[in-house]
């Protein structure tokens, strides 16, 4: 990539200070295509910062890692400490194996039956907070090398874990969830509290997307008449895809601040389902 790259969300509070960095907390949310920050002051408990980069320029683990370091580098942030650093890894390989069934040494196995994983990627796992299960998944090494040498106690997660958990932990006992990305968009089930349903969907038009999103409701028994259905991600209320699948779906909603952190005046033209997932990871 030759060129640095401008970002389509650029937020920094009057809060935001680089040389505080060492009291924030960071979050890294990257796939091919994207990538977003977002920094957590953890004395006043507030988000003060998100930005937010989409090209495809950003081919490659070089490229997100030289874009990365160019939007620090202009915010004073390159070459500085922070309390934490977390790595959101926001592809698709990704998949969810009971607990019981889990042994690590299979890992890369469990990705097998669904992928193609590129052999220069590494394979990692976490647990669910509320369900025994674990969601294994991969990320490009190249990339992971290069966060661990930055900062060596870089901590990597999946979008997709951030997203079911704070799904489940949402007042809503029984619900569709749905995580929009910009050409696939994560799907879970709740029923009567507990993780029903999970999948990806990759998709090319409006239509479908409802397809997919109508087909999975009722492979597992509900309709659009019976649950609601709650977006988050890269999506908002007026768009081609929220209004046709109003067509099908009684109850739609959107994704809402817990306000268990505060959130910089920076951030108020910032739909909130935007930098949802930045919000559960450092909450």
């Amino acid at each position: 990539m030759t060129a640095s790259l401008n970002p389509y969300i650029s937020q920094f509070g009057e809060e935001f200070d680089a040389e505080k960095s060492s009291q924030y907390r960071m979050t890294i949310q990257y796939a091919l295509g994207g990538l977003s920050y977002a920094l957590l002051d953890t004395e006043t408990h507030t988000l003060v910062a998100l930005e937010c980069f989409q090209s495809t320029l950003l081919a490659d683990s070089d490229d997100l890692f030289r874009t990365l370091e160019r939007a620090l580098e202009s915010k004073g942030l390159k070459n500085k400490a922070f309390q934490s650093v977390k790595g959101l890894v926001d592809n698709r390989i990704c998949t969810l194996v009971p607990k019981p069934l889990f042994n690590e040494a299979d890992q890369a196995k469990y990705l097998d039956f669904t992928f193609q994983v590129p052999e220069d990627y590494a394979i990692a796992s976490e647990p669910l907070v509320a369900e025994p299960s674990i969601n294994v998944f991969a990320q490009s090494k190249a990339l992971q090398d290069r966060m661990l040498a930055k900062w060596k106690d870089v901590k990597f997660a999946h979008s997709s874990t951030v997203f079911i958990n704070s799904a489940l932990e949402s007042d809503t006992e029984t619900g569709v969830f749905v995580h929009v990305r910009n050409r696939d968009f994560d799907m879970v089930i709740k029923k009567e509290g507990k993780l029903f349903f999970f999948n990806n969907f990759k998709f090319n038009t409006k239509e479908d997307f409802a397809y997919f999103l109508m087909f999975a409701m009722e492979q597992n028994g509900f309709s659009g008449h019976d649950i609601p259905v709650t977006f988050s991600g890269l999506i908002r209320p007026a768009s081609e895809i929220v209004d046709l699948c109003g067509r099908y779906v009684k109850d739609i909603r959107f994704v809402a601040d817990p306000h268990v952190l505060k959130v910089s005046k920076a951030l108020d033209e910032v739909p909130f389902q935007y930098y949802q997932i930045h919000y559960q990871a450092l909450k």
